[in-house]
């Protein structure tokens, strides 16, 4: 079985190398080689076809270059070019591409150091410039950002940087970046700028701690007076109210008071008009009361009165209580 097994392969093996043209020892016969020189060049032929065959996606695009230099670009479907004398490079112009950067020892505008991180989302919009007006697109870009970056943190305090600011320093960032790639023709859309960190070298750390904490001092200090103010203000309002309200309500009993005694002086001076004498001693006994229910003191006459005088001791004392409550 394995004699009979080997001599079929014997003989289609010499069947094979006649019709290519070659005699069982391997020598070539005319008609047999041409035969070979035909099928090498079939062979050829479908080779090259087959490789310049290719397929761009709907989001690529591909560059063509003939013998080195730029010729067209072609878009999504498939393609054919004279491989050795044309070659592609296929690029994907829809995908984002994610490049981060860091920015360190950075001077801000009140001079202090920091370090920034920022994320750049791009795409590339044109394939020809970015192919062929950039060298190394990620060091242009890199360098582009930095440039950027250093640039918008120049203009921008710590503060800012580090508390409300991030977004609007992202945007500038953004704006500037752009600008930089496209006087460059680099073909690249920025897409995104994202900040995200912005922190201090520690070397410089507890420094920035103390003045942080001495500012939230300050606001504090500034927030105790601008309460205090708040509260006394008012409360100094209301005083000076309630003193002009006194003062106008003592103004008005005064000018009752003097409005009363003219009037009261008038009624007196018509009734003294009409009898003088009896009004006079009206009045001085009138004032005589007065003045003697002032005092504590009683005075008698013991040459022209020997009788026994009542003294309303119990009313002396409450007089004089009343006087010297009055006077404190």
């Amino acid at each position: 079985m394995t004699v009979k097994y080997e001599s079929n392969m014997r003989y289609t093996y010499n069947r094979l190398l006649r019709y290519l043209g070659f005699r069982n020892n391997f020598q070539p016969t005319g008609t047999g080689f041409h035969n070979l020189i035909f099928i090498l060049a079939i062979i050829f032929i479908l080779t090259y076809s087959i490789i310049g065959f290719y397929i761009v996606k709907p989001a690529e695009q591909a560059v063509i270059t003939r013998l080195g230099k730029y010729n067209r670009v072609v878009s999504q479907g498939p393609h054919w070019i004279p491989y050795f004398i044309e070659n592609k490079k296929i690029v994907n112009t829809e995908k984002l591409e994610r490049s981060s950067h860091y920015g360190s020892n950075m001077l801000t505008k009140d001079e202090n150091i920091i370090t920034v991180e920022i994320e750049v989302q791009y795409r590339i919009s044109d394939v020809e410039k970015y192919l062929f007006n950039l060298v190394e697109p990620d060091k242009t870009l890199k360098e582009a950002a930095d440039s950027a970056l250093r640039q918008v943190v120049g203009y921008s305090e710590l503060d800012f940087l580090m508390t409300l600011g991030k977004d609007q320093v992202a945007a500038e960032i953004h704006e500037q970046l752009q600008h930089i790639l496209d006087s460059y023709n680099s073909g690249i859309y920025v897409s995104i700028v994202a900040l995200k960190d912005v922190r201090i070298p520690n070397d410089i750390k507890s420094s920035f701690d103390d003045v942080i904490k001495a500012q939230e001092e300050k606001e504090q200090l500034k927030h105790q007076a601008e309460s205090f103010v708040n509260k006394i203000i008012p409360e100094a309002k209301g005083e000076a109210i309630r003193i002009l309200e006194a003062a106008s309500a003592y103004k008005q009993e005064v000018i009752y008071i003097a409005e009363g005694d003219a009037a009261k002086f008038k009624l007196i001076l018509l009734e003294y008009k009409h009898a003088p004498d009896i009004t006079r001693v009206r009045l001085y006994l009138d004032t005589m009361e007065y003045i003697f229910s002032k005092t504590t003191k009683i005075l008698i006459d013991t040459n022209k009165n020997n009788n026994i005088l009542y003294l309303p001791v119990d009313k002396l004392f409450d007089s004089t209580f009343t006087n010297t409550k009055k006077f404190k």
